[in-house]
């Protein structure tokens, strides 16, 4: 089993049950065995698209147990951010350079036209991609 690399948005999809991508993250990324990595920019995405809401910070709580959280360098972020400005994001920067780090990693993201481009191996609600 490859590593996986959370990112914010099947974060979100598990959390809320609205959410379009929920039924997928309840199907294919929940089993995925723990821990999954990911940063803190990503957390903090999290919780703000939650703004800050108890029940949602509760729910993070309970998944907490199958996150480790790792730190790429703030100049190797703000280094792959430039290359691809203005489209990547500081959390993108980070799943993308944790997904380099560890070898056969994978990120699991709903942002599937953004990581179409960042030519590392990924998983959305389209599918399956290798960078």
């Amino acid at each position: 089993m490859p590593t996986i690399i959370a990112d914010a948005g099947p974060l979100i999809a598990l959390i809320d049950a609205a959410d379009r991508h929920h039924g997928w993250a309840v199907r294919s990324v929940r089993p995925l065995p723990p821990p999954w990595i990911t940063c803190a920019a990503v957390l903090s995405e999290v919780t703000h698209h939650f703004g800050n809401d108890v029940r949602a910070l509760s729910a993070l709580r309970r998944m907490a147990g199958a996150l480790r959280i790792e730190e790429p360098s703030v100049d190797s972020v703000l280094t792959l951010m430039e290359r691809f400005a203005p489209v990547m994001d500081y959390a993108d920067s980070c799943a993308v350079l944790l997904a380099r780090a560890h070898k056969g990693a994978v990120v699991v993201t709903t942002d599937h036209r953004d990581f179409s481009t960042y030519r590392v191996p990924f998983v959305s609600p389209k599918g399956e991609f290798h960078g």
